[in-house]
């Protein structure tokens, strides 16, 4: 009752509860699963004797390249980058891809090519060369950058012969001089 009748408390708890909730920036992986994988393996080290560590969690991240059915989940093809400390992909492409193998179904509309996640799977050795997981956990953390400064228009909504009526021109004073 105290708290209703006060509008000062109650802008208090307000900006206080805002506060809290903007700046928990939680880590892309459940604390648990961060623990279970506490000592990080190099990526190049994994994906070239994945035997080695068969059986072992590790946190992987990267931009998707592609998700099918498989069995009765799904398989995600990620193009692996570095993590930051908060576990967030960053950087260029540093070395190569892996295959994450889901229970879950992940659907393909979210999971579009270039699309950020991480994953916390198990090493279960290689397949068709290319080192496979069984993920425990995927975090989808973004959607593709969208080039709208240079191409206002996404490219796959026009043939290639169109492009110059969708993109901007060469010299535009509006768009940092137009195409890159």
């Amino acid at each position: 009752m105290l708290i209703m009748g006060n509008p000062m408390l109650q802008t208090f708890w307000l900006i206080f509860g805002l506060s809290l909730a903007l700046s928990s920036c939680a880590p892309a992986i459940s604390p648990a699963l961060q623990q279970a994988a506490s000592h990080q393996v190099d990526f190049a080290d994994l994906s070239a004797q994945p035997d080695k560590y068969e059986g072992r969690l590790v946190i992987l991240g990267g931009l998707v390249m592609s998700v099918q059915p498989w069995k009765d989940g799904s398989l995600l093809e990620v193009d692996q980058r570095q993590l930051n400390e908060r576990l967030f992909p960053i950087g260029a492409a540093s070395g190569g891809s892996f295959l994450a193998a889901s229970d879950e179904w992940l659907n393909s509309q979210w999971y579009v090519p270039k699309s950020r996640v991480v994953v916390a799977g198990v090493v279960q050795g290689k397949k068709d060369g290319v080192l496979l997981l069984k993920a425990k956990e995927v975090t989808f953390l973004a959607p593709p950058v969208w080039e709208k400064r240079f191409y206002p228009v996404p490219r796959d909504w026009y043939p290639p012969e169109l492009e110059y009526w969708y993109t901007p021109p060469y010299w535009d004073p509006y768009r940092d001089g137009g195409r890159r």
